[in-house]
């Protein structure tokens, strides 16, 4: 398993996660798995836990989409109002996380596809996927830190979308390969492939950019 080491130093890697995992999504998948049958038996508690422990990275991972807060927050109060009236319909999902991400990512699409044709949609590329840093953080304290999450946010958002979404699945979610590949339309292998490819050059453009601007300050 790649590191964002070969990216960078120790302290891009932590707060990258830092930055972006905002729950804990990293249960055992049996776990959730025997949660789901509580829910669908009709256990109040097991829908409790589920909404309790998945709304704060259901709003994160919305946020990367678009940052339209008020469409977030509908579109998943419908995807629980969804998961519940229709509990006893769905199946039993293999990986309950991708379940949410894929039902919250059709959702939101669906909505905005909606907002693009109201007059008041400003013309945007509202399928973007964000990858940003808060730089007013309290652990982010030394200038020379925040230079460093500068250059890394620079080359971030040089990346197309997809290639900012396969990082934020690899390094902020459970996801297998193959549901990684559900998500984004492209086969296992070639997230695999895609992915080693974005770290080698975000390493090189890391290193790159660090290099010519300690250069600058001489």
């Amino acid at each position: 398993m790649f590191s964002f080491f070969y990216i960078c130093d120790e302290f891009i890697y932590t707060n990258l996660i830092k930055t972006n995992k905002t729950s804990n999504f990293f249960k055992d998948k049996a776990y959730w798995i025997s949660t789901w049958v509580r829910f669908n038996s009709g256990d109040r508690f097991a829908f409790e836990e589920i909404y309790t422990e998945f709304i704060d990275s259901l709003f994160a991972y919305g946020s990367k989409m678009t940052q339209d807060k008020e469409l977030i927050k509908d579109s998943i109060q419908d995807l629980f109002i969804d998961l519940y009236r229709y509990k006893i319909n769905l199946r039993l999902p293999e990986s309950f996380e991708y379940y949410l991400f894929k039902s919250l990512k059709r959702l939101i699409h669906k909505k905005l596809k909606t907002k693009s044709r109201t007059r008041d949609f400003e013309n945007q590329d509202f399928f973007a996927f964000e990858l940003t840093f808060n730089l007013e953080e309290d652990y982010i304290q030394k200038e020379t830190e925040k230079s460093k999450l500068l250059v890394l946010q620079e080359i971030l958002n040089e990346l197309s979308q997809n290639n900012r979404e396969l990082l934020f699945y690899k390094f902020n979610s459970n996801l297998t390969y193959k549901e990684i590949g559900k998500l984004i339309g492209i086969k296992p292998d070639a997230v695999k492939k895609k992915i080693y490819r974005i770290i080698i050059n975000l390493r090189k453009a890391y290193n790159l950019k660090t290099f010519h601007s300690e250069i600058a300050q001489y």
